[in-house]
């Protein structure tokens, strides 16, 4: 059900895929890996559980006609995966966020490579809600925040790859 749940609000985050830059590079693979100490809580725990598939899934369809068999490979290790409540964030007590370290490799062009930490919290995750969300009520283990988290780091992964 969650998994259903989140597919759909993926893909109403990625309603126009975005359009390719002419000297994009190409994009060969993507690995996204969570390691179980980042998710210290038995509640972290479950709510992230399908991180690792789920981003990988979001990136992918932020690189429509990018995919191939030879380019780049993207690898991504997540090293921090937080969950707050909007009215916590607001005042300063937590924030949701996710961080990790991303690794982009080109193993047929040495001159191609890059390594940097990406953190996105929840304020950057709000343009990808559902229009008419209710930010001060919405539960932070709701299955619209966890799409929005997701689709928000794959975005910003895919602009700072391409910037």
């Amino acid at each position: 059900m969650f998994r259903k749940t989140f597919l759909a609000a993926l893909l109403g985050a990625f309603v126009t895929v975005p359009a390719v830059a002419q000297d994009a590079p190409p994009i060969k693979s993507i690995d996204v890996e969570v390691s179980l100490t980042d998710l210290n809580t038995a509640e972290a725990a479950a709510y992230w559980k399908s991180l690792d598939t789920d981003l990988e899934a979001a990136i992918a369809a932020q690189l429509v006609g990018r995919l191939g068999d030879e380019g780049m490979d993207l690898r991504i290790n997540m090293h921090e995966v937080e969950l707050a409540s909007f009215l916590e964030a607001q005042t300063g007590a937590a924030e949701s966020k996710l961080s990790g370290t991303v690794n982009v490799v080109d193993m047929t062009n040495n001159t191609n490579f890059n390594t940097f930490g990406l953190t996105v919290t929840m304020n950057q995750a709000l343009p990808y809600l559902p229009p008419g969300t209710d930010i001060l009520v919405i539960p932070r283990t709701s299955p619209e925040v966890y799409a929005a988290m997701v689709a928000a780091f794959a975005a910003a992964t895919v602009d700072r790859i391409d910037g």
